[in-house]
């Protein structure tokens, strides 16, 4: 089932507990993380004498029963810091659940459509943002967008696949094509690319590529010369720039970690069956194909989430 979830807080470092909360949404098992909104700031709603809070909106595609999707929100509230004091009071983060396709829903733990829905703008507009095609009427409160959200980094996926959207075997790259890496130097050239321990040790003699920013994503890493390392991707967020162009180089599990805050995705594409071992995370129906520039050895397909 497609479902819409609410984030909201206004105490501590509140993007931060956002951004965690929407990384552990994203781990629950039997949810895929499909979209998620811009930040939006506004003014508390109800009891009105605390901090202004930040608020988002994602969509997901869950297995699970909703009361069951329930407690696993519910439990990534207490592991964040929730305490439940009073009613509508300040809080770290709230997680709530909007709506789910097809579904409406009436008992005494869940409602669905949420019951104040839609008399609150500050859940509406980032709704709305991933979901246009919602129907409502906004109020006419103030709701301000903020830089903070994982969808202002504007994530480009970079990868080159055979048929079956293989990418390695054996720790190795599947296609050297010069024509390829060329256009690849000149896409990320000056900018920041991410990618993992293991990409690092395809490049040319296992250094970090010149005349760009250098991320890489280790648990395990220590220092490497030309490079930043971060840990997870809560601290990934931390030090990227939403005034950069952030490229991901692979390999699958990078891939697989930030397809869903992607904004792009560029496939070089050949014809030929590889006998891959890892492969390119399954693309998601939040993308759509934008073009396809054919090569002689290759084609280059860019998607786009609109």
């Amino acid at each position: 089932m497609i479902c819409y979830i609410g984030i909201g807080g206004n105490l501590g470092e509140r993007a931060e507990n956002l951004r965690a909360a929407i990384e552990r949404i994203k781990k629950i098992r039997g949810v895929e993380l499909l979209r998620v909104s811009s930040f939006y700031e506004t003014a508390a709603w109800g009891l009105t004498n605390q901090p202004d809070f930040l608020n988002a909106a994602v969509k997901i595609s869950s297995a699970l029963e909703p009361l069951e999707l329930l407690d696993e929100l519910q439990r990534i509230e207490l592991e964040l810091g929730r305490v439940r004091l009073e009613h509508w009071g300040a809080r770290t983060i709230d997680l709530d659940i909007l709506l789910i396709d097809g579904l409406e829903i009436n008992s005494t733990r869940l409602t669905v459509p949420h019951k104040f829905l839609f008399e609150r703008d500050f859940a509406l507009v980032p709704l709305k943002e991933i979901l246009p095609a919602l129907k409502c009427r906004l109020h006419g409160d103030e709701v301000r967008k903020i830089t903070g959200s994982p969808s202002d980094f504007n994530l480009k996926l970079v990868a080159c696949v055979d048929r079956n959207f293989g990418i390695g075997k054996g720790g190795e790259l599947l296609f050297k094509i010069p024509a390829d890496m060329k256009k690849f130097r000149a896409l990320t050239l000056n900018h920041t690319v991410i990618y993992g321990r293991k990409t690092l040790a395809t490049f040319p003699n296992g250094k970090p590529l010149d005349s760009r920013r250098n991320i890489i994503f280790s648990r395990t890493a220590g220092e490497i010369a030309g490079a930043e390392i971060v840990r997870s991707v809560e601290e990934l967020w931390r030090v990227l720039s939403v005034n950069d162009k952030n490229f991901v180089t692979g390999g699958g599990e990078i891939f697989s970690e930030l397809i869903p805050y992607a904004a792009e995705i560029f496939l070089t594409a050949v014809n030929a069956d590889a006998d891959a071992d890892t492969f390119f995370p399954q693309i998601s129906g939040e993308f759509e194909l934008a073009r396809v520039e054919d090569f002689s050895e290759f084609e280059v397909r860019r998607y786009v989430k609109p």
